[in-house]
């Protein structure tokens, strides 16, 4: 890397690092003043809540830091007419780009992978210390990870093969009653549980119970059984929650088994792509900032390129959502809507450098 790549990198980074600063202090301060009005619990126990959303945090905020960090570093060198100086040395405004650019693409990398291997276990724990500590309500432990979904419960442990969280039933499900030894009383099989009425029906099943010294297994089956649970369908909707904990490999595996199950699954599958969407978003902002940097320099300062931020990236978190919750409710393909707003942006930004529009 030249002299000029490493002032080049040097600027951009100087402007990215204080954007995301005071981005996450804004952020931060801001939640924290939230959790703990909206909450009333100490300001320790937000700040803790906060500080497990951090990585999060700094990933969603990158983007926004990206995009500032771009135009500062080339919107400066507009107007210090160090544009000029670095083309009449033979560097021209893609070469200069580039430099930004692959800096950016290393920050989405670093974004993917926080995504991918920090944040899954962050959000679990997080989620654990609200629920015990913020709402004082017991744990509850759910494992979705491998070919069933765990959920324990008090003396309860729940076997799913999943749970449809629009018609509310659960499909292949076990439940196991200990006493207070922890040793195995009942267990209840059946093919499917439906929610009616206040009360939990199993279909199609069997019943065993273990009575003795030593625990003798005594089975019979039924067509339909009633039973009384503790648990109703909002406390499994807790496995929504653990989606979010899952790393991308574990999320796939959870679609193609709920797929397989005849669930809809539009919802896991658009969080599924947003997750990889959202770690190219950096440089689909960079990209975008590349013209708007560099026309009417002249007139250029921090408070229009903070406005001119601001203003982008509220525009693309609109589009963004709205694909989203379009992809969720089934009217646009998953793909399509994590990655149509990317596109549309993205190639905003190439016409706009190639065209060499005024802006």
């Amino acid at each position: 890397m030249g002299i000029l790549d490493r002032y080049i990198a040097s600027e951009f980074l100087k402007g990215f690092l204080a954007a995301l600063a005071t981005f996450l202090v804004l952020y931060l301060g801001a939640d924290t003043l939230r959790q703990g009005m909206k909450d009333d619990i100490p300001a320790a126990h937000a700040l803790q809540y906060t500080l497990y959303q951090l990585p999060e945090v700094i990933v969603l905020l990158t983007p926004a830091a990206c995009l500032m960090g771009t135009l500062i570093c080339l919107s400066g060198f507009a107007r210090r007419n160090e544009l000029t100086a670095m083309h009449a040395s033979g560097l021209s405004l893609g070469r200069i780009s580039l430099v930004v650019l692959s800096l950016v693409f290393m920050i989405c990398c670093t974004s993917f992978m926080v995504t991918d291997r920090v944040i899954p276990p962050l959000n679990k724990m997080k989620d654990h210390f609200y629920r015990t500590v913020i709402q004082k309500k017991p744990d509850l432990q759910t494992d979705i990870r491998h070919s069933k979904i765990w959920y324990r419960s008090k003396n309860l442990v729940y076997n799913l093969r999943s749970f449809d969280p629009r018609t509310k039933n659960i499909f292949g499900v076990s439940v196991y009653t200990f006493d207070s030894a922890f040793n195995l009383v009942q267990q209840l099989d059946a093919e499917r549980a439906e929610f009616i009425d206040g009360v939990w029906r199993l279909r199609n099943g069997m019943a065993t119970i273990f009575e003795g010294e030593p625990k003798f297994p005594v089975s019979q089956r039924f067509t339909s059984q009633s039973v009384a649970l503790s648990e109703t369908p909002d406390d499994f909707l807790e496995i929504e929650r653990e989606v979010q904990t899952l790393r991308l490999k574990h999320l796939w595996r959870f679609i193609q088994r709920n797929k397989d199950a005849g669930i809809d699954t539009h919802s896991y599958e658009v969080t599924f792509w947003s997750k990889i969407s959202l770690s190219l978003v950096p440089l689909i902002m960079s990209v975008l900032g590349i013209p708007f940097a560099t026309q009417h320099h002249r007139h250029s300062s921090l408070a229009r390129d903070v406005s001119l931020c601001f203003l982008i990236v509220v525009v693309y978190w609109i589009l963004f959502s709205t694909g989203l919750s379009m992809g969720k409710s089934g009217r646009i393909p998953p793909l399509l809507a994590a990655f149509a707003p990317s596109l549309l942006f993205f190639s905003a930004g190439v016409w706009l450098i190639r065209k060499g529009r005024r802006i």
